[in-house]
């Protein structure tokens, strides 16, 4: 099969391509917010007085969480889960929800430093000057240092965003279903047409690498557009 007719399967089934990057897409993302929200949480923990034993207690589970999650692969993160914690999700007609999840759980451990040393890098004095004024640890917290933490770290958190992106292509060792039907991300979907058309099998996964580098570059021109942005606002 020459060149031309391995480019014309691929343009033939580029639909199929697209689907599945569309659920790469949404695992991402959807990982994304969970893992942020995780990573707040467990960064405001982290940092918070020590003086409350609760405190103290999840302080120390949040320390376990952050040190297995970092120090385990993803992929045996993502299989243990759709085995045994996630089961439930798992026979679903749509599981979505197994991925998502696994992966917000992996990016909340990240997120959560990067959190936190925004959150250090923040002036003492702004928790000073709202406990000042007669605001509450928490509230000052929230309403004062983590919008500022946040605007410190957007570089940090996009490049979290962009390599959870390239790490959902691990979702194709676990089934997907939507409504049902077996569904493959983007590598998935690569590899599966690849092993029904030998011929083709390089030319997909160089198609499937392409259009990840495509999602990245896209990513990082945002990241740039809202550093640029918050640098203006700072002005």
């Amino acid at each position: 099969m020459s060149l031309i007719e391995k480019l014309g399967r691929l343009w033939n089934l580029r639909g199929l391509f697209f689907e599945s990057l569309g659920y790469s897409l949404i695992i991402a993302f959807g990982a994304v917010v969970l893992g942020f929200i995780i990573g707040v949480l467990l960064a405001v923990v982290r940092i918070a007085p020590k003086n409350n034993p609760i405190i103290k207690f999840f302080d120390k589970i949040a320390v376990v969480y952050i040190t297995v999650i970092r120090g385990t692969p993803t992929l045996v993160q993502l299989l243990i889960l759709y085995s045994s914690v996630l089961v439930v999700f798992k026979s679903m007609s749509t599981n979505l929800l197994v991925p998502i999840i696994a992966f917000g759980i992996n990016s909340g451990a990240y997120m959560a430093e990067i959190i936190r040393s925004g959150i250090n890098s923040v002036d003492p004095g702004q928790m000073e000057a709202g406990r000042s004024v007669g605001l509450s640890w928490t509230t000052t917290m929230r309403k004062i240092i983590i919008p500022q933490a946040i605007k410190i770290v957007v570089p940090t958190i996009f490049n979290e965003i962009i390599i959870l992106v390239k790490e959902t292509s691990v979702v194709s060792y676990i089934v997907l279903r939507v409504g049902g039907v077996q569904k493959w991300d983007l590598l998935g979907i690569a590899e599966k047409l690849g092993l029904a058309v030998p011929a083709c099998y390089l030319v997909f996964l160089f198609a499937a690498a392409l259009i990840y580098l495509a999602v990245v570059m896209l990513l990082t021109l945002i990241q740039h557009l809202i550093e640029r942005r918050l640098k203006k606002n700072e002005r």
